[in-house]
């Protein structure tokens, strides 16, 4: 070919993109109608959805249209499925089920929260924080969901306001497990693989170098999370954040609300547990969740927080959870048929051996 010859370039193959969802649409074999998108991301939309046979509304999550095709974005909602199964706490999103097909795209079936965010419910306040009062029992709520999922060797690695909901009776859900990871993953360490997916402004220094996930982490961020729902801001939010993240220590919390003229009411040692959980070294942060929530509230351990067990399931069974139902109650049927059956041939047989007596 001749050098000076522009070349064409060759045309890329086009992605596969699946059909974009539409209010009213029949989901799931035709179990679920859409009622209206509730929430979009950047690679997974949910929408509230009606459970036709059962008659309640769930929350249904789906891959963005442009990913919903990716084996590996498949894999990955796969594997939240799995990962969220094994989590039954009060204060965590339920997940139900997960429904896959070759004929309709993939989607998680999860408890469907009526409330709002930390997030949205902060920009209500005055000023545009919580007071520690008001903050405080919610605290103790969050720290509970994440010390059971901690209990079962999982980080949550994306916690910030937006995440965690609080519903109409006032109780905190923890949402958005999507990104969450297995402590102690050999797998991942054996292959040297890195990951730093999250939220930059609520990550830790190490989560962002993408080292394997550790408790940790979700210290950090729960520090970061505290900072903004008391500070309006989080501990970084301008300028080079990946730089702050490594080198620059946050203000501290009364000195940015003294910027904003608002008095602090956080005391002196939760406004320094605070700190500690932002610190760049892990040693420094505290060692768990539980201890936090022990500095929060001296009782919190002996607290139907950490040892009341999870509330029996009230909401729609799984897949499986309905085929044994449907088996018991087949055949418990079955006896009663029996049963019946033999009262009737015996008195079939008694009657003719009357009949023959004569």
């Amino acid at each position: 070919m001749n050098p000076g010859t522009p070349q064409t370039p060759t045309p890329r193959a086009a992605v596969p993109t699946a059909p974009a969802l539409i209010p009213g649409q029949l989901v799931g074999a035709g179990r679920y109608t859409l009622l209206w998108m509730l929430a979009a991301g950047g690679s997974c939309v949910i929408w509230l959805a009606r459970d036709e046979p059962l008659g309640g509304t769930v929350a249904l999550k789906f891959l963005q249209p442009q990913l919903a095709l990716d084996p590996h974005m498949q894999q990955e909602l796969r594997k939240e499925a799995v990962q969220n199964h094994r989590l039954t706490h009060q204060n965590i999103v339920k997940l139900y089920d997960i429904f896959e097909s070759q004929r309709e795209p993939s989607f998680l079936v999860m408890e469907y929260v009526e409330g709002a965010s930390l997030h949205t419910m902060r920009m209500d306040r005055v000023n545009d924080v919580f007071s520690w009062t008001d903050l405080k029992p919610v605290v103790l709520q969050l720290c509970s969901a994440l010390d059971h999922a901690h209990t079962e060797q999982l980080v949550h690695r994306d916690l910030k306001p937006a995440n965690i909901m609080i519903d109409t009776k006032g109780r905190v859900k923890l949402a958005d497990l999507g990104i969450s990871a297995t402590l102690n993953d050999g797998y991942t360490e054996l292959l040297g693989l890195r990951d730093n997916r999250g939220t930059m402004t609520f990550m830790s220094p190490q989560q962002m170098e993408g080292e394997p996930p550790q408790v940790s982490d979700d210290i950090y961020a729960l520090g970061a999370t505290l900072y903004e729902l008391l500070c309006g801001v989080p501990p970084f939010h301008a300028g080079d954040i990946s730089h702050q993240l490594q080198a620059v220590p946050p203000q501290p919390i009364e000195a940015r609300l003294g910027e904003k003229n608002i008095e602090c009411d956080v005391p002196p040692n939760i406004a320094q547990m605070v700190m500690n959980c932002l610190d760049k070294d892990p040693a420094v942060r505290p060692e768990s969740i539980r201890a936090i929530a022990q500095t929060i509230d001296a009782n919190a351990a002996a607290q139907p927080l950490f040892i009341t067990p999870p509330p029996p399931r009230t909401g729609r069974p799984t897949g499986i959870q309905t085929a044994r139902l449907s088996r018991r109650r087949f055949s418990v049927e079955f006896y009663i048929v029996m049963a019946v059956l033999a009262v009737m041939l015996i008195i079939a047989a008694f009657t003719l051996f009357l009949v023959l007596r004569k």
